[in-house]
């Protein structure tokens, strides 16, 4: 953080430069990396100065960094009531309430502070970064244009506008902003594969000499394996399905190499999710929380979820509030506050989850989405992997809706395969590995329709592209919509998305790929032999 002077601000007594001296030494310890030391002489400054507001906000500073969020954020409200209206200041407080998971009072301060015309890069760059995850996606395009206007080449603030450009669907924008930053710097490999992904590549244009050179160059593990899939989808877009596939299987084993992972353990986790809640524990009498708020979107990435919620969240009456976690962390919260016993490992977590309050878990679920959510009849959570928690959800939310969205084993296999995810799904680097949890993955979902079969509405990938209209008005038909047109002519929505389909889904419906598994079909005959022993081809 830069340290600020505040001499316009405040009288220059003695007093006042006696402290500024003391808070200028504060300032060296910080840029020492001698937080502790900081911390105890910003105690002592706000003690002997508890009118002097600088002092508090570099003691809201140093807990920042120490990672004392609630402390940090009283700190930096002591400071503005001192002094009001810092630009500086109240990002920071905007971001402490982001940080502690109060998005209201954070959206609240962000867009207050659209308005600001401040010349600082870091301020606006900070300000863009925090409009992007509290999904202000055009506010934050404004600011990052405006530090970029004030710093034309800095790299991150090229990557985080690109990023950006893309989430809101302008792809061209986003091409050139990746080319500037790549001409910048040659070796940011996100950006090369970020570049490959927002188009389809032709003869005409593509990149794949470029990355072929890139990939001659020393790099990180991690770059290697972008630009390896970078090449892969160009490869793939040029129809050399071989030589893509080869790409894919390099770039997938240096991941895979450079992660700590246990697929036996991910592979427990899943029957002991069906072995705890078997019939008895999913109808039990316990209420839940009476919302007919949420609809989830569930299954295995790369099977269409993305589609299907671009389909639902053209509706009037429909928000996508996007892939959430906190569903997942609410659980992990109510569990730590129910007072049993905390648990030694992950079985041991799986079996304690069913004594949670249910209702309490759906209602702090639903409040834990707000502000974004409020005002919408309905809203999406996309996150595929609340597929684990269905039966949970179902305890937790009756009333909620579950989509499940399928698609040709071989086909998720592949396309998940041929992704690099930036975060989550390790078993994806393996196809031996990969295959084995999509079994195990099929298991699970087939018990969740068995306990609940009127709760769960299946829909294939397949079936979808080849009957659009049908499939479209039975989704909404399900989730208790009426019929608008807008559903049907989903690629006009205008709404942002971030997911790795963001490119894609600008597109009218196309069933280009369905069956592009049997490109490579030589390259997967392990997997098909191990899905037919399993029967789910």
């Amino acid at each position: 953080m830069t340290k600020f002077h505040y001499d316009a601000i405040f009288m220059l007594t003695e007093q006042s430069q006696n402290a500024q001296k003391k808070l200028d030494g504060i300032w060296l310890q910080i840029r020492n990396k001698q937080l502790e030391i900081a911390l105890a002489q910003c105690k002592s400054l706000c003690a002997d100065f508890p009118e002097y507001a600088p002092a508090w906000h570099t003691y809201s500073e140093v807990n920042l960094f120490l990672g004392k969020h609630a402390l940090a954020l009283r700190y930096i409200e002591a400071a503005l009531a001192l002094s009001p209206n810092i630009p500086d200041w109240l990002l920071l407080e905007a971001k402490l309430h982001f940080i502690l998971g109060d998005r209201r009072s954070a959206q609240d301060i962000a867009s207050s502070l659209t308005a600001e015309d401040n010349d600082s890069v870091v301020f606006n760059a900070e300000l863009a970064l925090l409009l992007n995850k509290l999904n202000l996606y055009q506010p934050s395009l404004t600011h990052y244009q405006r530090a970029l206007t004030l710093q034309p080449d800095n790299p991150q603030i090229l990557f985080n506008l690109a990023s950006v450009q893309r989430y809101v669907g302008k792809l061209d924008s986003a091409k050139s902003t990746l080319d500037k930053l790549i001409a910048l710097n040659p070796n940011d490999s996100e950006a090369w594969l970020m570049r490959s992904n927002l188009h389809k590549q032709t003869s005409e244009s593509n990149h794949v000499d470029k990355i072929k050179t890139a990939l001659t160059r020393p790099a990180s593990p991690i770059s290697k394996s972008q630009l390896y899939y970078a090449l892969g989808k160009e490869l793939e877009d040029l129809a050399e399905y071989g030589d893509a596939f080869n790409a894919f299987q390099q770039g997938a084993s240096i991941r895979r190499q450079h992660m700590q992972y246990s697929l036996d353990n991910d592979l427990a986790s899943l029957d002991q999710i069906r072995n705890v809640f078997d019939a008895n524990t999913v109808h039990n009498d316990q209420p839940g929380y009476d919302s007919q708020q949420p609809i989830f979107i569930v299954g295995l990435p790369r099977t269409g979820s993305t589609l299907v919620e671009r389909i639902v969240s053209s509706h009037s009456q429909v928000m996508s509030a996007g892939e959430l976690n906190n569903f997942a962390l609410q659980m992990m919260q109510q569990i730590q506050q129910s007072g049993v016993a905390k648990p030694v490992n992950k079985l041991d977590l799986i079996s304690l989850t069913k004594q949670i309050d249910f209702k309490r878990l759906g209602q702090s679920y639903i409040e834990s989405t707000y502000p974004d959510t409020q005002g919408h009849r309905k809203f999406i959570d996309k996150l595929p992997l609340n597929s684990l928690y269905v039966g949970l959800i179902h305890l937790a939310l009756p009333n909620a809706k579950i989509i499940h969205v399928e698609r040709n084993p071989l086909d998720t296999c592949y396309a998940i395969f041929k992704h690099i995810f930036t975060q989550g799904y390790p078993f994806s680097y393996n196809l031996d590995e990969l295959a084995q949890y999509q079994i195990a993955h099929h298991k699970l979902m087939t018990h969740w329709k068995t306990l609940l079969p009127n709760k769960i509405h299946s829909i294939s990938y397949e079936n979808l592209t080849s009957n659009i209209e049908a499939q479209t008005n039975a989704i909404l038909d399900y989730c208790e919509l009426p019929i608008e047109q807008q559903c049907h002519n989903f690629q006009d929505n205008i709404a942002a998305s971030t997911t790795a389909s963001a490119a894609q889904i600008r597109q009218p419906v196309y069933s280009s790929s369905v069956n592009k598994w049997k490109h490579v079909s030589k390259q997967l005959s392990s997997v098909h032999a191990k899905f037919e022993l399993a029967g789910l081809v």
